[in-house]
Parts: C-alpha cells; structure tokens; sequence
C-alpha cells in the first residue's frame, strides 16, 4: 500500500604594593639613611640633647656607655645601663623599644627596623660622613622640627613617609608646612605616623575597591557585547551556511522558470544547503553565470556550502548532457536517453536487451540492467550510441558499490549482498518523497523485515505497482505473488530491484534511524508521520483520508 491513493483503495502506506600593614620598609632592607657612621660629641641643646634615628645618647652627661641595639643592659644601678628621662620628660625609644612616658598611652606599634651594626664609643664627628650624610645636620633638622621650625622629614625618613604622602599647607606666620594625609586631628609625630598607616591602609581598600569595581564594569560591558552581537549575526549577521562541497550524493529537479529564491528553496528542502538566503547572496553574487541555470535534474550533494552548490550547478547547466534522477526505472530511463540522443523511441530499450553482455553487469543481475543505472549526470556526443551511455551508467554504479562496500556494509542491517541493499533502498527510494525522512523509513523497511510485526512482509505498494506497470490493481491482483513483487504475500524483498536509487536511499538502508515504527503515512508532501501501533497509524491514515473527502476504515487501514 502506497500514500496518496497510488494502490487500490487508496492506502497510505508510503511516504511522504606596601611594604606592610603600617608602611615603611621592608624587614631586613637597608637603613633609611644609609649605613651608620660614627659623629663628633655636639654641644648640649637648650632643651636637652636631640635624639635623632638609631643613635642613642647621654643627655645627662653620665658618662656610661649607650646601649646599642642586640646589647645586653646591665642591672639597675650598674655600669652601662641607660639613666631615665627627668619626670613629665618624653623619652626617645630606641629602635624596636616599646616604652610611653610616666601617664602616656603606650605608643602605637612601630614598624620593625632593620638591624645596626654597633657604633663607636666616641660622638662622630661633624660634616658628611663616608656615606656622605651629615648626622648632626640631621639631628639639627629633627630638633627644628620638634619645635615646629622645620618642615616634616623628606623622603621616607624617621617618620616614614614620603613627598606623596603629604600635602604642603600655609602657616600664621606664612611659612610652608608639610603635614601627611589625614592628620588634622593629632599633629605629633605619633599622630602623624597613625594618620600615615591608616591612610596607607584607606588607600589599598580603596584600591581594591576600585579594583572590583572595574571587573564588574568589564564583565558588564563583556556580555552585553555578547548578546549584542548575538543578536545582531541573528537579526543582521550572515545567514547561516554549511561549508565544504557536501557528503552524500543527492539529485535536485529545478523546475520551470526557477528564480534564485525557487532554487534556493528546493536546495534547502532537499538538505543541499542550510538556508535559502545563503544561497540567494551567493546568486546574486554571481548573476551572470547563475542566470544559465536551467530546468532538470542535478546531481548535487548534502550540506553543500551556497557557493559550492552554485558554482555546481552552474557547471551542470551548460553542455550537452542526460541527467539521470534518483528513483527513475529502467524503462523510463530508456525512454530519456532516447530523447536525448534523438533517437527512435525504443532503440535503447532495443540495445540495453540485445547488447546486455557489454554493460558489465554483475552476475546477480541476471541480464536486468535495473538498480545499475546509477542516477548521476552524463555527457553525450554526437552520433552516441544508447549502449555507450548505458555502459557508462552501469559504470558509475559499479563504482558507486565498491566505493561504499556493499558487499559486507549490508549485513549490518540483515542484508546478504550488494544486491539486497540495492532492492531495499530501490523500494525506499519509491516510498519517500523527502531525504529527510529517509532515515525513518528505512527503520520501518527493517521492522516489518526482521521483527513479527508484519510476519516478516513488507506489506507495501510499490513493489506491486512496479510488476503491473500500474498505479492501480484489482484484489485479485492484490490476491496474488505477482511473479514474487507482491510483498502483502510474499515474505522479504523482491526479485529485483523496483527502480535506480541514489547514494541517500543507500546510505539509510544501511544506517537506519534508530526508533520501533511499523507505519507511516504521507499526510500530505511535507507531513510524514511514523507510528509504532496500529490504533496510532489509524489515526494518522484518517488525517490523510480527510484531505481527500473520505474517512478511514479501521478495520483495513484504507480511505472510503
């Protein structure tokens, strides 16, 4: 039973940076100031003598021996220990040394310092030293400045911070100050060092959240260019398009007075190529040539890009040539070659029977040339003869099986020889309309062959049809084996082939779609529906049957 009315009774059965947390220097690194060098003995100050960084003194004129740091001290009492600073004093620490003076707050946490060597008994003298620092000059500028004469250090000195860190502000008496960030509230050194390690620290936070900030404007700014432009290939882009020069061998017919978006449309029902508008930019890319393109059947490939498709059919079109489509029986074969060579009707038909031993058709054929004259495109000549053309038929399809190894490829679906595949993808080639659901069709050819959903009968139209030479029969001819083609009696294939198919047909026979249909129906050119039960078939055989007035029987699954 075949779709769209072709058996009797109508029966569907077809297709269809810091150095820490507090600034300074790093542990270990070198002194502010450079290496420490031995001064001359100054003359007492007015306010007591300066202690300057690293040095320690005798401001009281004890005569002991200053402490340096890593020295052990000495008892109380004993030689060697340091004197206490007068009360309401403030005492100079020494490097390292965690003191307060008498009713202070113990001062913030100083930064490590790098460690000194130890020093000379003796004051150095004045002037630069060999390091070329001048430390009473340096011990000048830390008074001054402890009596407010005198601008905060430079350069990462005792105080530990640098020209950045400070702003310069404008005295009373009209002198410049330089005073650190963030320290209008406690204008002591102390003050000044706390106000410097927290804006060091305000600074790194404020870093880093300038930091996260610009990586969340970035990831922002990154997708929406991202959709941005995925919405703009899918809107204004270009369209879609496979590349390379295709896989599978599949035929086209460009009908009459085909423009560019006719062919493009039948190019991309056919599975030739991925959009039509890809293949209308390539026409019109191309106009002059592609406007040779005519009427007939091509032999093109699937998932062809637009311009190799075109520059195919561009090559096809001009010449003398015979093109032979997938699906076409030998006898209608016959009937265009004799057209082609202009010839009387009946000629090749004539010569493809006497002259059968110079086609080279393989022992199984029997002398039927059918399924061997492979659908492609040839070329003719003046004063060709019909069995030269068929002889480069039978050819090319001889080729066609040893290139896809028939011989062994079809046992993968049950299938004894070449020969077989050929007959099961003849009868698929004559039940589906569209290569797309080749795939499917093939599945039902191998269910009902192999599984008792149909006790092993292909129960189909077109074998029959094919034996009659008749889109119609009578129930007495439905009744019989009809020399073997009548696959509602006959269990398995036919004799023969039915028709010459394509590599698509092929290539499904041997690779069917995997699923566990039984049926389908063409419900119209567009809509095949597949169907594991027969309730479920029924209901697809009544969509068919409305289209065409009439309702199905569920008994016989025919329209009425």
């Amino acid at each position: 039973m075949t779709d769209q009315g072709r058996g009797y009774g109508s029966e569907p059965w077809g297709q269809a940076g810091s150095y820490g947390a507090q600034g300074g220097y790093p542990p270990q690194g070198p002194h502010p100031y450079g290496p420490q060098q031995p001064q001359q003995p100054q003359q007492p100050y007015p306010y007591g003598q300066p202690q300057y960084p690293g040095y320690p003194q005798d401001p009281y004129g004890t005569g002991q021996q200053p402490v340096y740091p890593g020295q052990p001290q000495a008892p109380y009492g004993q030689p060697g220990r340091q004197p206490q600073a007068p009360y309401g004093q403030p005492q100079q620490p020494y490097p390292g040394q965690q003191q307060a003076p008498y009713g202070q707050q113990p001062p913030v946490p100083q930064p490590p310092q790098p460690p000194q060597r130890p020093r000379p008994q003796n004051p150095p003298p004045s002037g630069p030293g060999p390091d070329g620092i001048d430390w009473v000059a340096e011990a000048a500028k830390l008074e001054a400045e402890a009596r407010g004469e005198a601008p905060v250090g430079d350069v990462h000195g005792a105080d530990g911070y640098s020209d950045d860190d400070v702003y310069v502000e404008e005295r009373e008496d009209g002198e410049e100050e330089y005073v650190p960030f963030l320290s209008d509230e406690d204008e002591s050194r102390t003050g000044r060092r706390k106000d410097f390690a927290k804006g060091r620290k305000e600074r790194k936070r404020s870093g880093v959240a300038c930091l996260g900030v610009t990586v969340l404007l970035l990831g922002l700014i990154g997708g929406g260019g991202y959709f941005g432009y995925t919405y703009y290939e899918s809107h204004y882009g270009a369209p879609a398009d496979f590349t390379g020069d295709g896989t599978t061998e599949v035929q086209v017919q460009i009908p009459d007075g085909a423009t560019g978006w006719t062919i493009a449309n039948t190019l991309k029902t056919a599975g030739v190529v991925e959009t039509a508008q890809a293949f209308v930019d390539a026409y019109n890319g191309d106009v002059k040539n592609a406007s040779t393109i005519q009427p007939g059947f091509y032999t093109l490939k699937l998932k062809m890009s637009a311009a190799s498709a075109l520059k195919e059919l561009e090559a096809q079109a001009g010449g003398e040539v015979v093109i032979i489509p997938e699906g076409m029986t030998a006898k209608s074969i016959y009937t265009k070659v004799d057209q082609a060579l202009k010839v009387a009707p009946g000629t090749t038909a004539k010569a493809a029977k006497d002259d059968v031993s110079q086609l080279g058709l393989p022992s199984e054929a029997n002398g039927n040339p059918e399924g061997f004259l492979w659908p492609a495109r040839y070329s003719i000549s003046k004063g060709m003869k019909p069995v030269d053309l068929l002889k480069q038929m039978v050819t090319q399809a001889n080729s066609e099986i040893q290139s896809l190894n028939l011989a062994t490829a079809g046992k993968g679906a049950n299938l004894n020889n070449a020969y077989d595949v050929l007959k099961e993808a003849s009868i698929l080639q004559a039940e589906g309309n569209n290569v797309a659901d080749f795939g499917k069709i093939a599945r039902v050819l191998y269910n009902r062959l192999n599984t008792n959903v149909t006790w092993g009968r292909l129960e189909l139209d077109t074998p029959l049809q094919y034996y009659l030479n008749s889109k119609t029969f009578t129930n007495a001819q439905k009744a019989s084996s009809a020399g073997g083609y009548n696959t509602y009696v006959v269990k398995g294939l036919p004799p023969t082939p039915i028709d010459n198919p394509g590599q698509a047909a092929i290539q499904a026979v041997l690779n069917p779609t995997p699923g566990n249909w039984a049926y389908f129906v063409a419900v119209d050119a567009n809509d095949t529906r597949f169907d594991a039960t027969w309730s479920e078939f029924l209901n697809d055989v009544q969509a068919y049957c409305a289209k065409h007035g009439q309702n199905v029987n569920r008994t016989s699954g025919q329209c009425q």
